[in-house]
């Protein structure tokens, strides 16, 4: 068997160096490195030349083309069995491959393996660690795997750096732009479908929460805004996945939920009437096109909002904490 790692990068030289030498450390080497740029402004791509002699490396001229669209052209330069996308701001441990690869040999049906990852700051210290790292090799099969990812760790099971996928499953399974923010989840949803799950309960990744993320970098609102429209996505596509029980969908609808309350809330309280109407229409579409009995305080909220007007909700918003 032969493995990948795929680098998708744009503008990440604060810390696509530290991603590289993780790549290029691991006890059992990587069969290729890639790097697939699109379109750095910055200084990535010059760190990552220091480097040309053991990477390959890809450059999109006509980017940026998003980071879906990115994660998907750095897998389609893969030519390894089995591909591992690392984020140009995330680390693996130098044992990561060697204790993929043994899993392999006790599962070689498997197209799909994921290991816990903790969480480091910009500095790279650490920020939170699993605490259900038993160590053991675990098979899952699509449902199990579905359940696992929404229920255990915080806020998920694993993350995406650390997770190593068979190329054939990609031509069936792609990420998916539309799944928007939470692309990584929907794909994760998706691939039970095709394949068992293993996963080694072994910190061997390491995920950096710092503000240039995709996710740092977005103000809170528009996060919010983001997180409600990909939740309705979820929902939208839910009876296509036959892995999706009845607590997925209660797992939905409650994220479905929140997000679109905060978007409604947050619109009132800043006097943003674009987020205010969108948080009302999302919350509309829960109620009429998915049968979600909305809660008695947004209701309330509804109820306050035509009797006292955006002005004055909004100075009470303003002295509420949710």
């Amino acid at each position: 068997m032969t493995f990948s790692i795929v680098i998708p990068t744009y503008n990440g030289a604060e810390f696509v160096e530290q991603a590289l030498q993780s790549a290029l450390s691991q006890t059992r080497a990587a069969d290729e490195i890639i790097v697939s740029d699109d379109n750095s402004t910055d200084k990535t791509l010059t760190i990552c030349q220091k480097y040309a002699e053991r990477i390959k490396i890809y450059a999109n001229p006509k980017g940026p083309s998003g980071f879906v669209n990115g994660w998907n052209n750095a897998i389609s330069k893969a030519t390894g069995d089995f591909i591992s996308i690392l984020h140009q701001d995330d680390i693996m441990q130098p044992d990561f491959l060697k204790e993929i690869e043994m899993a392999l040999n006790i599962y070689p049906d498997v197209k799909h393996l994921f290991v816990p990852c903790n969480y480091i700051d910009g500095t790279g210290k650490s920020l939170q660690e699993p605490d259900y790292c038993t160590g053991e090799i675990k098979k899952y099969n699509g449902r199990e795997y579905v359940k696992a990812y929404q229920t255990i760790g915080h806020p998920h099971i694993h993350r995406c750096p650390g997770v190593v996928t068979h190329r054939d499953i990609f031509k069936i399974c792609p990420y998916r732009k539309e799944a928007g923010h939470i692309a990584d989840d929907d794909f994760f949803y998706r691939v039970g479908q095709y394949t068992d799950v293993v996963g080694i309960l072994k910190p061997l990744a390491s995920y950096r929460l710092h503000q240039k993320s995709e996710t740092g970098h977005l103000s809170n609102n528009l996060l919010i805004q983001r997180l409600a429209s990909d939740y309705i996505y979820q929902l939208s596509h839910f009876s296509g996945n036959k892995n999706f029980d009845n607590s997925a969908l209660k797992y939905f609808q409650r994220n479905a939920m929140h997000f679109a309350f905060n978007e409604f809330f947050m619109g009132i309280k800043y006097a943003e009437i674009r987020t205010q109407e969108k948080g009302k229409n999302d919350l509309a579409i829960l109620k009429h096109k998915f049968n979600i009995t909305l809660p008695l305080k947004i209701k309330v909220f509804f109820f306050l909002e035509k009797t006292l007007g955006r002005t004055i909700l909004s100075q009470i918003c303003n002295s509420i904490k949710f």
